[in-house]
């Protein structure tokens, strides 16, 4: 007895199988039949791929993007797998979509369909359901902030809204228990609901068969096997390739920064969900759960009620009445999608965020490779010198100062610019031009300094002005830029000029012709201890003197001793320092003399 014939005597398999292959089809096999045997391929697909990731995938908010990355980036094919999952899941989606859509025109959901059609639904839902709680799994910023927005969205439903919210967060706010309730939700509930549904799916499938569509020749039948099943490995081999060369072109699935709860990110959902996300900027306040709520439940309530709606059987034109909805819905959808993309392809704020956003991952990613800590993902960010530095600016500074492209607009600026701070063509603009709107034009400091080149509005002290020369402006603003290197420049050219042209107002070495003077000192200006004093206490005289704290000085710069730590005032001041001169911590320190033993 052959193992074929021990095995059928005891499970009996050849009949269903026979069964299955032998499955007559009214009308001929037809490429529109492909779609549901294509999404069976590729969930199978998913639970391989999905199976392998729980292997290496730890469900925590500390340890989770950590673990991604070592499967992205270190993992033996790790990259390939996360890859194939991530991208077969945007495609579960499409095929859902196409299949679902398959049956309307087909008319196929009409008696005794029924019960198919709602199970089919349902399986658009429980797809959808797995990309969102799939899509924060890796806790990197793009899946934190979207099941931030996401359940927000939940948590604004009347009645049961609050209560399923607080039971997939976990909580009051995004965390530990966020995490492995979407994992459970991920890898049990849903799939234990998918097998349900595919099975009755399939029951039901096995009782109907296939739904020919209006005008067929029923006198024609192919049987499922070989060509029908041909058409459906030759779909579902084609959306593997395409899986795999997107798999390919990303290595694996983005990942982007760890998650960071209190850091400036620009949320964006999935593309699926986009539509929604465009269509609630039309109902803005308490209007907004029309389209969050009202919207969704009725095109749900009008999927649901097809059958019954559009029951006579006809050519796909006589029937668009009943189906007009449905294809206002999809270009409805479509049309949203590519509003909302178009919108922030122009949006330049967007754009910016983006920028740094990737620059932030790219970030991540190299101190990645050194370690992560037990701490987390999320530790190595902030101890981090260059991150934590621009969280602290953006924070703390970016609302008055810009900085290259962090901070408000330049209309809106209401301190200078510190893009170049502490550089001899800052200091030589200061020279000559020392209000303009960039520095301290719209500070309260305008008009306390006067310009060593352009002579005053006064006409009478224009008559005795004589300008500065270039060669000594030049002077001046290299020793200035020097003391921002922390070089001594003791006895210099333009020590001696500063002491002769400066003094009158500006300290130097603690030393001013007046002493009630709001003018900062000159020795070490700009270095990054000038910078932490400064941030520290503004009129603690190492930086400006304490008049340039006085109740008259309206918008003044605030003291932040008490506000930020001083091991971040140091961090932050290092961090200005670099980023003024567009270095970054690892040209900083690549610049820094090497230490001899």
């Amino acid at each position: 007895m052959s193992l074929g014939d021990w095995l059928n005597e005891r499970i009996g398999h050849r009949e269903p199988i026979r069964r299955l292959l032998d499955e007559p089809i009214p009308g001929g096999a037809r490429i529109g039949y492909v779609w549901g045997g294509a999404l069976a391929l590729l969930l199978l697909v998913e639970v391989v791929t999905g199976a392998l990731l729980m292997s290496a995938y730890a469900p925590s908010a500390t340890t989770a993007w950590a673990s991604v990355a070592h499967i992205n980036f270190t993992l033996r094919a790790g990259w390939l797998i996360r890859g194939l999952h991530y991208f077969g899941a945007q495609a579960l989606i499409i095929l859902i979509a196409i299949h679902v859509g398959q049956i309307v025109i087909h008319g196929a959901y009409r008696a005794p369909r029924e019960v198919n059609w709602f199970l089919k639904l349902g399986l658009l839902g429980v797809i959808l359901g797995f990309a969102f709680s799939g899509n924060p799994l890796p806790w990197d910023q793009d899946g934190y902030w979207g099941a931030r927005v996401e359940t927000g969205i939940m948590g604004a439903v009347p009645v049961v809204g609050p209560f399923t919210q607080e039971l997939i967060v976990g909580g009051a706010s995004l965390g530990h228990l966020t995490v492995t309730r979407l994992y459970s939700l991920h890898v049990f509930v849903l799939p234990a609901v998918m097998a349900l549904l595919l099975a009755a799916s399939f029951a039901l499938f096995r009782k109907h068969g296939f739904g020919a569509p209006h005008g067929a020749d029923l006198r024609k039948a192919d049987r499922f096997y070989p060509k029908q099943l041909g058409m459906i490995l030759l779909a579902a081999a084609l959306v593997l390739v395409v899986i795999f060369d997107l798999a390919a072109i990303e290595h694996g699935a983005p990942l982007e920064a760890p998650a960071d709860p209190v850091s400036d990110y620009n949320a964006r959902p999935a593309w699926y969900f986009r539509p929604l996300f465009e269509l609630r900027k039309f109902f803005p306040g308490k209007l907004e759960l029309i389209a969050t709520v009202g919207v969704p439940g009725v095109i749900g309530l009008y999927l649901a009620l097809l059958p019954f709606i559009d029951r006579k059987p006809g050519p796909l034109r006589a029937r668009l009445p009943a189906l007009a909805p449905l294809f206002l819905i999809g270009l409805g959808a479509v049309g949203l999608l590519g509003k909302s993309i178009a919108t922030d392809a122009k949006d330049e704020g967007y754009q910016r965020s983006q920028a740094q956003n990737a620059e932030r991952t790219a970030r991540a990613m190299a101190l990645f490779k050194q370690g992560v800590p037990p701490e987390g993902a999320l530790a190595m960010l902030r101890n981090d010198p260059e991150t934590r530095g621009e969280d602290l600016y953006k924070k703390e500074c970016a609302s008055c100062h810009r900085l290259n492209d962090l901070g408000p607009p330049k209309e809106k600026q209401t301190a200078p610019d510190l893009t170049g701070f502490g550089t001899k063509a800052w200091a030589l603009e200061v020279l000559r031009d020392p209000d303009a709107d960039h520095l301290f034009g719209k500070t309260a400091f305008k008009e306390m300094m006067p310009s060593v080149s352009k002579p005053p509005a006064d006409p009478e002290a224009a008559k005795v002005f004589t300008p500065m020369s270039e060669a000594d402006q030049e002077t001046i603003a290299a020793f200035l830029e020097a003391q921002a290197r922390g070089e001594p420049a003791a006895g210099t050219q333009g020590e001696k000029l500063v002491r002769q042209r400066c003094t009158s107002c500006h300290r130097l070495d603690g030393k001013t012709d007046d002493d009630e003077s709001a003018a900062p000192e000159l020795r070490g200006w700009a270095s990054v201890a000038w910078i932490e004093a400064q941030i520290t206490n503004p009129g603690s005289g190492k930086a400006y003197p304490p008049a340039a704290m006085s109740k008259d000085l309206e918008g003044h710069m605030p003291a932040f001793e008490d506000k930020i730590s001083a091991n971040d005032r140091k961090l932050l001041a290092a961090w200005v320092y670099r980023r003024a001169r567009g270095e970054s911590a690892k040209t900083a320190a690549a610049k820094a003399p090497e230490k001899k033993p």
